[in-house]
Formats: structure tokens, sequence, C-alpha cells
């Protein structure tokens, strides 16, 4: 009956999970242009509120989830040298990966829409969203709900791969070039989290992988 209801949970939770993924997709709509707006024509006051609001909203949720299934804190006290430094070189080396794939591909990564959001009023938004508060409530999701709670009695090499598996997919959609790329960011953030045990260094790898990609392909 134990190993019933543990099941019963597991399950419930994953169907949580799959929830939680998809609500935290929705601050980032306003990075990109509305029904109707163009860079010369936009609702900025709007895009602030949905951003500000679903922002709270959504970090939460994700939060009072995440408390009851992971008793780790957020930000880590300790060794933040050593976590942020492996975070750096993680974010290069994803970087670095994905870039080769492209370059193997010959493929062109960069999003027409989010070019011209990033020339608008939008792009202290985009920034804001691509920097922190995707960063942040991803990897509350995926590595602190899904490979520190859901999977947290799976071995730590099978709770990395489905993890990073997992995240690929549930962005790139199918498999192509472009998943094959996001695995190197799936696989980076799920070992990150496991060497340091720190989701703050995971935000922070997030983050500077994000920032990396939007120089590159919207400023320089």
């Amino acid at each position: 009956m134990k190993i019933l209801k543990k099941i019963i949970n597991k399950v419930l939770y994953l169907c949580l999970f799959i929830i939680l993924f998809i609500i935290i997709q929705i601050p980032t709509i306003s990075e990109a242009f509305f029904g109707g707006e163009s860079s010369k024509n936009i609702n900025l006051f709007l895009h602030v509120a949905i951003t500000f609001f679903s922002t709270i909203i959504i970090f939460l949720i994700v939060y009072t989830v995440y408390h009851r299934l992971n008793s780790k804190p957020i930000f880590v006290k300790n060794n933040i040298i050593r976590s942020y430094s492996f975070a750096v070189l993680f974010a290069l080396l994803s970087q670095i990966s994905q870039f080769a794939i492209t370059a193997l591909e010959k493929g062109n990564d960069q999003d027409l829409e989010l070019l011209a959001a990033s020339q608008s009023e939008l792009a202290p938004i985009l920034i804001i969203t691509l920097v922190l508060i995707s960063p942040l409530l991803e990897a509350m999701v995926w590595q602190g709900i899904l490979q520190g709670g859901i999977l947290k009695d799976v071995p730590p090499l099978f709770s990395i791969i489905i993890t990073s598996v997992l995240f690929a997919f549930a962005h790139g959609y199918s498999f192509n070039y472009k998943t094959l790329e996001l695995l190197c960011s799936g696989i980076s953030y799920a070992v990150l989290y496991y060497v340091t045990d720190d989701l703050g260094s995971v935000v922070f790898c997030h983050g500077l992988s994000n920032l990396i990609v939007y120089l590159i392909n919207f400023v320089f």
C-alpha cells in the first residue's frame, strides 16, 4: 500500500511539474510584440504589468511546490566562489558546444521577432526576462522540483539524464539539431546542480548562458 501511494504521489507531482513548466512561460509573453504592435507602437505599461505581476504570482506558486519537495534553500551561502566559478565554466562549455553544433549544421538561431524587440522599448524587459526571470523560474522547476525533488530518490546519473533529456525536448519540441543544442544546456544545469548542490549557481549559469546568446545574436 505504501509503495502504491508513493507511486501515485510521484505521478501527481509529475503532472504538477508539467503544469508548472507551462505557466512559467507566461512572463516571456511580454518580451515580444503583442498583436497589432510594432517597434514604434508598443503598450509598454501593459508589457511591464504582465511581466511584474505574472512573475510574482508564478514565483509564489513555484516556490510553494519547491518548498514542499526540496528542503534546500535556493541560494546557498557556503562555497560561493567555488559554485559560481563552476557556473561560469559550465555556461561557457555549454555555449561553445552549442555554437559548434550550429556551425556543423550551418544553422541560424537568430529569432527575427526577438531581434526586433531587442531594438525597441521592449529591450529592457527582454533582457530581464532572459537573464533573471526565466533562469530563476526554470531552475526552480527543473533542478529544484524535478531533479532535486521528484527524482531525489533516483541515482544521480539517471536523474541528470532524465532531467537533461526532458529539458531538451520540452524546449526543442522534436528531435533535431536545436534539441541537441538544448541538451548541452540541460546537461550543464543538471550536472552543475549535482556538483554544487546550489540552485543559485544554476540560476546564474542559465542567466549567463542566455546573456551570451543575447549579446551574440542581438548586439554583435
